[in-house]
């Protein structure tokens, strides 16, 4: 069986006290897949010896949360407990691309590893791009669409910040656009087992056939 650290959410409830947690679609998902999810604790001290300990073979940047470089200054100091989760996964992310772990990144998580190898977001996509949909249609490149046989997929759409064509970092390769080929919707490494989508494979959507194909892939991949 697999073991792949899983991030998570962090959370307060109404008493102020914070919480980790991951949404039950995440596990259901993942026990399609013969998954053992190993669950990061965002207020664990190391997270490399977290993932070493636990004998961990793949990371899932999951979704949820801002990223903080999308906080203002006024946010940074307000929602410092959810600095915790960036840290971790900033170090994470580092960590993988040393030791050519397999990445598989998740809308928050699609985002965070393309602010991390150097490329930049675009806030309130809803506003400039869409207009309160929750689908949309993703075309596939045409070197990609070769290898697939297919053009074009139906996804679900629960992001409010996005990445423009022009600010993927040079180090990862689009595979996928929106309708008008502004915003990217996945990507993989030029050399590294890392892969990202901007929607939500786990959550009731309208491509579970090829979700179901590269997430197969990305399990089957070996260090």
């Amino acid at each position: 069986m697999n073991k792949i650290l899983i991030t998570q959410r962090i959370g307060r409830d109404k008493y102020g006290e914070y919480h980790d947690y991951i949404e039950s679609n995440y596990i259901k998902f993942f026990n399609k897949y013969n998954i053992t999810p190993v669950l990061l604790p965002n207020n664990v001290e190391n997270a490399i010896k977290f993932y070493e300990t636990n004998n961990c073979s793949k990371i899932i940047l999951t979704g949820g949360d801002d990223i903080s470089c999308l906080f203002t200054k006024k946010q940074q100091e307000s929602k410092k407990k959810y600095l915790l989760r960036d840290k971790h996964e900033k170090k994470l992310i580092k960590y993988a691309i040393k030791k050519k772990i397999p990445v598989f990144c998740i809308c928050r998580g699609f985002q965070i590893m393309n602010t991390c190898l150097g490329g930049k977001l675009t806030k309130n996509i809803n506003r400039k791009f869409f207009t309160g949909v929750n689908k949309h249609k993703v075309i596939f490149t045409e070197d990609y669409q070769k290898e697939i046989k297919i053009k074009s997929i139906t996804v679900n759409s629960f992001h409010n910040h996005g990445i423009e064509k022009n600010k993927l970092s040079h180090q990862l390769v689009p595979l996928g656009y929106t309708s008008n080929e502004l915003l990217v919707e996945m990507y993989t490494h030029k050399h590294l087992p890392i892969t990202g989508v901007q929607w939500h494979p786990e959550r009731a959507g309208y491509s579970k056939k090829f979700d179901n194909y590269i997430f197969k892939k990305f399990i089957k991949i070996k260090k």
